[in-house]
């Protein structure tokens, strides 16, 4: 009886952190009015195009593979370029297609379609990104990718889209409707609720960049981990020990008790991207 009744208060729980959650996150999540004009975040995108990241040179030369420049230059006009404070910097697309290709360059024929799972999923981006590399490759799958933020609720995304008035990020991403539709779940919700709901026999690849706390990051680990092979890959977003040192706690104890070997990438500066691969 007493399990019974936790069981279902748990269960109410999550149903109204989940109701508090949406009603939170679909009423202007970023702003309530668009934070510049369209010419601001396009000289910030001009600005950002034109740095140089010899260290991403590198590591796509040492994959052999990388993304074509002005396409995803493109997409990141529309969702990373945004009003804050810390240096805009998307260098992680680079990143993903450059090991995400290779991973899939690298599977034996005939393999089943491949099992992609993101956390943090912002404006769809990096899952643009991944989905690009999946078509280029000529590979089947999804990409299953979890956010707080809604999909096909109107709202300011402060990017250079708002000018045009509130879209949904379906609508967003409209111009990759070809990438979005063969390739891309979008699941809506905390991760620490919705990642156990999908079933998959195997998760081959992750990218994580949802909430950044130790607790959060060692949750997304060890599912994530639970579903992968050895050569399975996660890739980690923003390791950097000043702004973020849950996160460099979690991937370095979850390296070690999962059994990952774990390479460093820095970007620029402390922008670093941690790659595990399962031994």
């Amino acid at each position: 009886m007493i399990g019974r009744i936790s069981n279902m208060l748990s269960r109410r729980a999550l149903k109204f952190s989940n109701a508090w959650a949406a009603k939170f996150w679909h009423e202007n999540p970023f702003t309530s009015a668009p934070m510049a004009s369209a010419d601001q975040y396009h000289e910030l995108w001009t600005a950002e195009v034109a740095n140089s990241y010899p260290s991403i040179d590198d590591l796509e030369k040492s994959y052999g593979h990388a993304v074509d420049k002005a396409w995803m230059d493109d997409l990141a006009l529309h969702t990373q370029i945004v009003i804050k404070t810390s240096p805009l910097c998307y260098q992680h697309g680079r990143i993903l297609y450059a090991i995400l290709s290779d991973f899939l360059a690298k599977r034996p024929k005939k393999s089943p379609p491949i099992t992609i799972f993101e956390t943090g999923t912002a404006r769809g981006f990096s899952a643009i990104v991944m989905a690009k590399a999946m078509q280029d490759l000529d590979q089947s799958g999804r990409i299953v990718t979890f956010d707080i933020l809604p999909h096909d609720k109107k709202i300011y995304w402060n990017c250079i889209d708002d000018h045009e008035g509130k879209k949904s990020r379906s609508e967003l991403l409209a111009p990759w409707q070809n990438l979005t539709a063969p390739y891309i779940m979008f699941i809506e919700g905390d991760s620490r609720i919705n990642l156990g709901k999908v079933q998959a026999e195997r998760i081959e690849f992750a990218f994580l960049d949802g909430a950044h706390s130790y607790h959060d990051v060692t949750f997304e680990f060890e599912r994530i981990a639970a579903y992968q092979q050895t050569g399975d890959v996660i890739v980690f977003d923003d390791y950097n020990m000043s702004d973020f040192s849950g996160l460099v706690r979690a991937v370095d104890d979850g390296c070690v008790r999962m059994g990952y070997d774990k390479k460093v990438i820095t970007a620029k500066g402390d922008r670093r991207y941690v790659i595990a691969t399962k031994m």
